[in-house]
């Protein structure tokens, strides 16, 4: 999808209806003529051919020849989400060559070809290329008038309208998507200061004005939100549609749009995300590195926990391994299901209200990545020796013949006691690979082509026997895939029963003893039609079950009502690093909000408000190390033992420690819901994998050794307390609106306002090191006095429609509309 440079979001409203318009009156305005503008096309690779078949659409066939014998070959880009299983290339053909043939938007596209589901390669037959952000490249195309634009040059008034600029492209949620029960949110594009304003017109109804949601260099978006007619379809009738167009005015005749669309509703149509999570306040955990609560079920041997990290215990490094190579990947500290439950105090008087666990289930690493039974917990997270008995007796392709261990009746009497405190819990899932310890695995490796489970693994030979291991690991056999989902229909059923086993444990159908939701892991290397009806399955068990994927980059194309609620928001963490912790290359706050507002705009709403806003997580760097280690593509160059030996892995300094301040501020100030790595409220910090994973710090467990590092920082631990309380007491920060109303690129500095009906709020951020003095603009009709409610004390009156304030550097500052 072209990349749209936004500036400005607002607030959605119900607007009334201005001039009434009959059946006669179709279409409502001369329709505007198209161009053949879209005919244009930039010099491309012989491996593409590209011609236009539509305002702004094109045909084009890619071809790849690989050098040697392949199975299968996928074409992947910005135009399909990178997803491999959404245009597979056929062939070999006579010479070889691998054909795919997709439609795609004019503009700007990077792809790569995806060799055996597992090698990423650049179009060697295209010189024109961009770094990919992982060490290698991505091949780039340019397609239309669009693609050799950067800003409109249009002026408004001048009675000349573009339709190059002119786009409405249904279904996609940032053109139209349903916001409740019978209303629907439609927008439409024009280049920016092109139009005057728009009108949308619906058959039969009433033309409805437009309002300005968003304008950037290049485009405006506007925007109008209505009632969906009532009108039934004779055919089905609980389908509802209509249709409708856009009627235009920049000075002169007013013109229409060239297209007529049609719109249908059905209850289906509605994304329902769960309430509950537009409250969440997230707090990621991994288990074996959190709280020690019981010592009879630990690990041998197991980690003292306040021991230096960097220094070896008396086992370790006996055999001639050396720290990266590779004991501390195979320390254990002892953290389990007594130590959180122990905890959950803690993190109520934290505040946070929601918890993701990463994998759980039985495993031989302290990470569980490697799930060795989806069936049960880790008998280390429980109790020790419960698992092997259980396991021998059961058949994976038999529920009725699965049993509870104590150690998963140890979990659901956890689920009771979180629930109990208000706190929701969501588990990891690995659906993509398990461990060699995974009983069909072993079957397969003993049974070879005659198991049960041989049609379960990706295997690339028989004799000898070979496999795909996740990510290159051959520790981590992957299943096998077809475009459809996975190649086993039993294997697929055998997830289902693990979903519902974890959703309604005793089966009577009321999922309130069950996990109340999902984190997917590695979920777009799945395809897309598994998780589809597995998320019909999850929300038939528990409607209120979240839904939340792993997904590095934009993820539109999971977050349509047909896949995921919400995804780990790393586009978030990206752009919010770039701003705050960056410093040579750092991006100025009209880019960020510009960032920001794209993103806004093409998720759904429902979504926008739970996606997981997160900086950090157990595969990244620790974000207050992220603000020692500037200047770098986000999740990169940030492995000590490999891609980075110069990367400061020490204690960060006070002004790191400020700066993750303020990206906390802003993940409970925003729109989403924000996510804390564990250990991030006490100060811990570290490189990615493995220092980023440290046990967690605690007050009664001090002194740590190296206790001058090692120790709970008080005022970090009393700001996030702070900042999270602040989000839990105004709800306008949970699920109001937002709008811009300051971005100062000299000043370093941020200001929007969050609103809903009952409260406004301020926000007003700086990431420069020094004070700011500021007139903020309040919108029209605003309130003069406002209270100031973090970042300082008292109050503050508007003067000529601006509030003026100082904010302290690497801060920042909230205000409530005072209340009369």
């Amino acid at each position: 999808m072209l990349r749209r440079h936004l500036f400005v979001t607002g607030i959605i409203l119900i607007v009334s209806s201005t001039t009434a318009l009959g059946e006669s009156d179709w279409p409502p305005a001369p329709p505007l003529a198209s161009q053949a503008f879209a005919r244009d096309v930039f010099p491309l690779p012989p491996s593409v051919a590209a011609s236009a078949v539509g305002d702004e659409i094109w045909s084009c066939s890619f071809q790849f020849s690989p050098e040697t014998d392949v199975e299968s070959i996928a074409v992947v880009g910005t135009f399909n989400g990178w997803e491999a299983d959404q245009n597979p290339m056929i062939g070999p053909d006579e010479r070889g060559a691998w054909t795919a043939h997709i439609r795609v938007d004019a503009g700007v596209h990077e792809y790569k070809f995806v060799v055996d589901q597992e090698t990423w390669l650049d179009d060697p037959a295209n010189q024109d290329r961009v770094p990919d952000g992982f060490g290698d490249f991505n091949s780039v195309i340019r397609l239309g008038q669009l693609a050799r634009m950067k800003q409109s040059d249009a002026t408004t008034g001048d009675g000349k309208i573009d339709p190059v600029g002119l786009a409405h492209r249904p279904p996609r949620a940032l053109y139209i998507q349903p916001v409740g029960g019978d209303q629907v949110s439609i927008r439409y594009r024009t280049f920016a200061r092109d139009v005057k304003d728009v009108w949308l017109a619906i058959r039969g109804q009433d033309q409805i004005p437009m309002r300005v949601v968003s304008e950037g260099p290049l485009f405006t978006f506007y925007e109008a939100t209505v009632g969906i007619p009532a009108g039934t379809n004779s055919r089905s009738p609980k389908v509802r549609s209509f249709e409708y167009t856009f009627v235009l005015d920049d000075g002169g005749e007013r013109v229409g749009d060239p297209h007529t669309y049609r719109y249908s509703f059905t209850e289906s149509s509605l994304f329902d995300a769960p309430n509950w999570a537009k409250d969440a306040i997230w707090y990621q955990i991994m288990l074996d590195r959190f709280r020690n609560g019981d010592t009879s079920n630990d690990p041998d041997p197991v980690r003292p926990w306040t021991s230096e990290w960097f220094t070896p215990s008396d086992w370790e490094g006996q055999d001639g391994q050396t720290f990266y190579r590779n004991f501390v990947f195979d320390r254990t500290y002892g953290g389990d299901l007594a130590g959180l439950e122990e905890k959950l105090p803690y993190l109520k008087e934290l505040g946070v209200n929601a918890i993701y666990l990463t994998p759980i289930f039985q495993g031989p690493s302290y990470h569980k990545y490697d799930v060795a039974n989806y069936l049960h917990i880790d008998e280390r997270f429980g109790v020790k020796n419960d698992y092997e008995k259980v396991a021998a007796q059961e058949d994976l392709l038999d529920p009725s013949t699965w049993q509870w261990t104590d150690s998963d009746k140890r979990f659901l009497a956890f689920l009771d006691k979180a629930h109990s405190m208000g706190f929701k819990v969501i588990i990891d899932a690995v659906f993509n690979h398990v461990g060699v310890d995974h009983p069909a695995f072993k079957d397969v490796q003993k049974n070879s082509r005659r198991s049960r489970y041989a049609d379960w693994f990706h295997v690339t030979s028989w004799q000898p026997f070979a496999y795909k291991g996740w990510a290159g690991f051959a520790h981590m056999p992957e299943f096998k895939k077809r475009r459809y989902g996975y190649a086993s229909p039993d294997l697929k059923q055998h997830l289902f029963d693990v979903t519902r086993r974890w959703m309604d444990p005793n089966g009577d159908g009321d999922p309130s003893d069950g996990i109340d939701g999902w984190r997917l892991d590695v979920p777009d290397e799945i395809p897309h039609p598994f998780w589809a009806e597995w998320r019909r399955l999850v929300k038939g068990i528990n409607r209120d079950a979240l839904i939340t994927g792993e997904v590095w980059n934009r993820a539109e194309d999971w977050l349509d009502g047909r896949h995921f609620d919400a995804v780990m928001n790393y586009e978030f963490a990206k752009a919010a690093v770039s701003w705050i912790f960056d410093r040579k290359t750092a991006i100025g706050a009209t880019e960020l909000e510009s960032r920001f507002a794209e993103l806004r705009l093409a998720y759904p709403t429902e979504s926008t408000h739970i996606v997981q806003n997160l900086i950090d997580s157990h595969d990244t760097d620790r974000l207050v190390s992220m603000a020692a280690n500037p200047d770098r593509i986000y999740d990169r160059q940030n492995r000590v033992q490999d891609n980075n030996p110069e990367y400061d892995n020490n204690k960060p300094d006070p002004e790191s420690y400020a700066r993750a301040r303020l990206a906390a501020l802003l993940q409970m100030t925003y729109v989403g819901t924000p996510m804390i790595y564990y250990g991030d409220e006490v100060g811990m910090w570290g490189a990615d994998d493995p220092s980023s994973r440290k046990p967690m710090l605690w007050k009664d467990l001090e002194p740590y050794d190296e206790p001058e590092e090692n120790h709970v920082m008080d005022e970090q631990l009393a700001f996030y307390k702070q900042a999270i309380a602040l989000r839990n007491n105004h709800r306008a920060l949970r699920s109001g609106n937002i709008r811009t109303l300051l971005t100062d690129n000299d000043a370093n500095t941020w200001a929007f306002m969050r609103a809903n009906d009952d409260e406004q709020l301020i926000v007003v951020l700086n990431a420069s090191n020094e004070p700011q003095s500021l007139n903020v603009p309040t919108p029209q009709g605003a309130p003069s006095n406002w209270q100031i409610v973090f970042g300082g004390e008292g109050s503050v009156t508007a003067t000529d429609q601006a509030v003026a304030l100082e904010v302290a550097p690497i801060s920042g500052v909230v205000l409530q509309a005072a209340t009369n």
